[in-house]
């Protein structure tokens, strides 16, 4: 029980970071950025490149790739907003590239990264990966700090825009800018995402598509366009994950999850925080 509970929380709170910053994107833009798992990815590959040769500089490499790819997609997203298809049909194509591109450097091989921390400690009985417990630690602290942004000016600047962004410029608020800061942060939280998981698991590039899978299957539970309900569903899948993998196998994880998610949108098919339109 006590695996299941951090093992869980660690997977939660690294797809909250994923799934947080999807949400965030189609809650303010009400646009599908189907590139997001790629940011995953390329992050974690670029951390592992970056380690071999000065370690230090991993995470503010990684962090500058979601910077980079935020910015982006901004650019590659802007002229199309107002079709929501062809928005998900450039992004995912820009997804695929990056995957081919990965894959043609890197192979289809797992990769790992040192951790940052190594060593265990044990609790109750049971052993523990300090690097696991220091990704939670870190997660639920970003997190925190994503809650109290918005609950700032500039946060009630960006619900202002999410609730109707027209009405948002005629009150003097840069639309635009909003934009922009909101798809550089969904895609820092998804490189942060990333330097945190190779050093947890391994990464290879069909992870891009495995991470929208994820992403927008969690959102989707949560309730589309509700970051705080993309968080609470991140940790639920979080346990059902581990809980499958500790009784069951690793094979069953996806399996169980995905059941778990159609009924419960079956029950409830806005979501757990989501509103009829």
């Amino acid at each position: 029980m006590i695996s299941v509970i951090i093992f869980g929380a660690v997977i939660g709170g690294i797809w909250a970071l994923v799934a947080s910053g999807f949400s965030l994107i189609f809650g303010v833009m009400r646009i599908l950025n189907f590139g997001h798992g790629a940011i995953f990815v390329a992050s974690a590959y670029v951390a592992i490149v970056v380690s071999t040769v000065c370690y230090p500089l991993s995470l503010p490499s990684a962090l500058l790739i979601g910077v980079l790819f935020g910015l982006l997609f901004y650019i590659l997203t802007k002229p199309i907003r107002e079709n929501e298809i062809t928005v998900v049909i450039v992004t995912l194509a820009a997804a695929l590239l990056i995957q081919y591109v990965l894959l043609s450097i890197f192979g289809d091989r797992g990769q790992t990264m040192r951790p940052i921390l190594s060593g265990v400690i044990e609790f109750l009985g049971t052993r523990f990966m300090v690097m696991r417990l220091f990704a939670l630690i870190v997660a639920l602290i970003v997190l925190a700090a994503l809650e109290i942004t918005m609950r700032t000016k500039f946060g009630k600047k960006i619900e202002a825009v999410s609730e109707d962004f027209e009405s948002a410029m005629l009150m003097g608020i840069n639309v635009e800018r909003i934009y922009l800061f909101v798809m550089v942060l969904s895609s820092i939280l998804a490189s942060l995402a990333g330097y945190f998981y190779v050093q947890i698991f391994s990464v290879n590039p069909e992870l891009v598509l495995r991470a929208l899978i994820y992403a927008f299957a969690i959102v989707i539970l949560g309730g589309l366009g509700s970051v705080r309900g993309s968080i609470v569903a991140s940790f639920i899948i979080g346990y059902i994950v581990s809980a499958t993998i500790i009784l069951l196998g690793s094979r069953w994880s996806e399996f169980v999850m995905l059941i778990t998610i159609i009924l419960t949108l079956i029950i409830r098919p806005s979501g757990i925080f989501g509103v009829k339109e």
